[in-house]
């Protein structure tokens, strides 16, 4: 399925205005799916805390990760590699002891929550994958640096953190407030240094910084769903060369302001380069406090199955290893 034209004009006009740094005074209403069949209404403030928070213990947070690439004629011989159009699950669950020493909410300032996560899908070969993972206040990884450049999948779970999982101030924040996000390094400095005519290096392009800039965010709006309060925040990366030439990168994240949790990202990659273009849509579908579930949307049977399995052999691995 190519990437849907609609949500990538709105991510585009999102995108934009993140770059200008300033204040939209009406924010664009959000849109969800209508395959969530959920709606939205704009908030009573314009202000929320905006913190990453540990899952419950007996709740573990499950998403949906979905990819869709889309590439011109060509590509995929020049490549070597077909378009990705993949569907996997991630689990992101507690750990096999208790880290956690504070008593609820974010993690304070200085101090991160380590857990256990489960991962499947076709870049595991269908097989369960178990990893750690981690969050502060501000930041969930382990996160791939390079993810908003690449042109494909690289490790599947660390693509997923770094592009789902925006940098968060760990703080109350005001619509219109813009912040410098997560570095964006390795192979994402190359495009830098590319000569936008000749698509080459050397001694001609010596003049070009090797360096890129970091996410910028930007609170969009405050909403409510299902009763929730939730942050729509926009994302933008560039690697400094004009857009439509070299690479960018535009996510939609909604964030649940009380749980400090992900409630769905929407990711578009631009590689001006190569004409190719990558989607990466990220969906709760948990019945954990915050989610979409929560907030009336029924996901499919295939992926509930799925979610409990895998919630089921995290918790299994966990009770071996206690």
């Amino acid at each position: 399925m190519p990437p849907v034209r609609e949500s990538r004009r709105a991510l585009a006009a999102l995108a934009v205005a993140a770059v200008a740094c300033a204040p939209a005074e009406d924010p664009a209403p959000l849109d969800l799916p209508d395959e969530l069949g959920l709606s939205v209404s704009p908030a009573p403030t314009s202000v929320a805390p905006l913190a990453w928070q540990p899952p419950e213990p007996t709740c573990p947070l499950a998403y949906r990760v979905r990819i869709d690439e889309t590439f011109p004629p060509g590509l995929a011989e020049f490549l070597h590699s077909e378009e990705e159009h993949s569907e996997s699950v991630l689990v992101l669950g507690h750990g096999v002891l208790p880290k956690k020493t504070w008593s609820e909410g974010p993690a304070p300032r200085g101090e991160s929550f380590v857990g256990q996560l489960m991962f499947r899908g076709p870049k595991t070969g269908s097989r369960e994958l178990l990893r750690e993972w981690a969050t502060s206040a501000t930041l969930v990884g382990p996160a791939s640096p390079d993810a908003a450049c690449y042109e494909r999948t690289w490790d599947p779970i660390e693509d997923a953190l770094a592009l789902g999982w925006p940098l968060l101030p760990g703080r109350r924040a005001r619509v219109g407030e813009v912040w410098r996000g997560a570095r964006v390094e390795g192979r994402c400095n190359r495009a830098a240094c590319i000569d936008p005519e000749t698509r080459g290096g050397g001694k001609k392009a010596h003049h070009m910084p090797c360096a890129t800039m970091s996410w910028r965010e930007r609170l969009v709006g405050l909403y409510e769903l299902g009763g929730a309060t939730v942050a729509q925040i926009a994302g933008f990366w560039s690697d400094g060369q004009e857009l439509g030439v070299g690479i960018w990168t535009e996510r939609a994240a909604l964030v649940d302001v009380d749980t400090g949790r992900l409630v769905r990202a929407e990711v578009f990659i631009h590689h001006g380069f190569m004409n190719l273009e990558r989607q990466i849509r990220i969906d709760a579908i948990d019945a954990c406090a915050g989610g979409l579930v929560a907030a009336g949307w029924a996901p499919p049977e295939h992926l509930t199955r799925e979610r409990d399995a895998l919630a089921g052999a995290l918790e299994r691995k966990a009770s071996r290893a206690r």
